[in-house]
């Protein structure tokens, strides 16, 4: 049976970011993540918006989608999940990430070291105290691996088709030589999506969206290069660095918006995303609406309402 979800993205105030969680618990969709860069500079703490919604939806599973693991201290995680985690009756999930340097060390002044053990220190730590699931936000191989035999599920973005196939294989074969039940891992896909009649509207929307991950964010960059977008990758991030965001845009073609996201009419984006979920064998899709601050508007819950209807 497949899982839905949603989330805003990480320039959504407080305000849109509770407002949509209502939308998602009313029409009964199977997650609300909440993502999280640095609320000091943009968006909100994660932590806070749940502690907000915990205990006031029913339905829905809240996450953090994700939180990284620099910023916080273990006991400071532990506590915070904990809350959340009784507060919501048991339906809260805690998304862990390394992040960037990017973020880490320019927002958050902190040396960006040791990720890898990091994550796994922390979510070895967690476990002990805390009966919910842990996911990682996972993007190279070796950090797969580990997942497999430290998470409980994990959690993709801007992953190209052919490296999801190419991944949740490893996973799978991890998954079984540590003897654990690949039916109880969770593997979820993030989708940036965007509602609308205008293809030429959806299309350059979401070319922004990808062009800041992919510009500022060299992460991104390795899977779609593994999957033969290596020169679009690059001129991308030259652009991204020399000229700015749209400039970085105008090297985003239609052929990779298509491969990366969903757009469309509402009922076309969740056929898109029931296809999509038939192609790849990934069970819960969470669609992600990663706007400027000031388009969380009327409109745009509007067609929040009229996708989630369409489940």
């Amino acid at each position: 049976m497949q899982s839905i979800g949603i989330e805003l993205g990480i320039r959504a105030p407080l305000i849109a970011v509770r407002k949509a969680a209502i939308i998602a618990d009313a029409q009964m969709l199977n997650y609300y993540f909440i993502p999280e860069t640095h609320p000091k500079f943009i968006g909100v703490d994660a932590f806070e918006a749940l502690q907000g919604l915990a205990g006031k939806v029913e339905n829905v599973v809240l996450g953090t989608g994700i939180v990284n693991i620099f910023s916080r201290s273990k006991d400071k995680l532990l506590k915070l999940s904990r809350e959340i985690y009784y507060k919501a009756g048991g339906k809260f999930v805690l998304g862990l990430g390394t992040s960037a340097p990017l973020i880490i060390e320019n927002m958050y002044g902190m040396k960006f070291e040791k990720p890898l053990s990091r994550i796994m220190t922390y979510t070895d730590y967690i476990k002990f105290q805390y009966k919910g699931p842990i996911f990682w936000a996972v993007i190279g191989d070796k950090i797969t691996h580990l997942a497999a035999e430290h998470a409980d599920g994990v959690i993709f973005f801007l992953k190209p088709e052919s490296e999801i196939r190419r991944i949740t294989k490893i996973l799978r074969n991890k998954l079984s030589s540590l003897g654990r039940d690949q039916n109880s891992f969770e593997i979820i896909s993030i989708l940036p999506t965007f509602v609308d009649d205008s293809k030429e509207k959806s299309r350059n929307a979401l070319r922004m969206t990808i062009a800041n991950y992919v510009g500022a964010n060299k992460f991104y960059s390795i899977p779609l290069e593994k999957a033969g977008y290596k020169n679009e990758v690059r001129l991308i991030r030259e652009n991204f660095i020399r000229y700015g965001l749209i400039a970085a845009s105008e090297q985003v073609s239609d052929k990779l918006v298509e491969e990366l996201s969903i757009f469309g009419g509402a009922k076309e984006c969740a056929r898109k995303i029931m296809e999509y979920s038939d192609r790849t064998k990934i069970k819960t899709v969470v669609s992600a609406f990663d706007l400027p601050r000031n388009s969380y508007n009327t409109e745009f819950f509007k067609k929040l309402h009229n996708l989630a209807n369409n489940f």
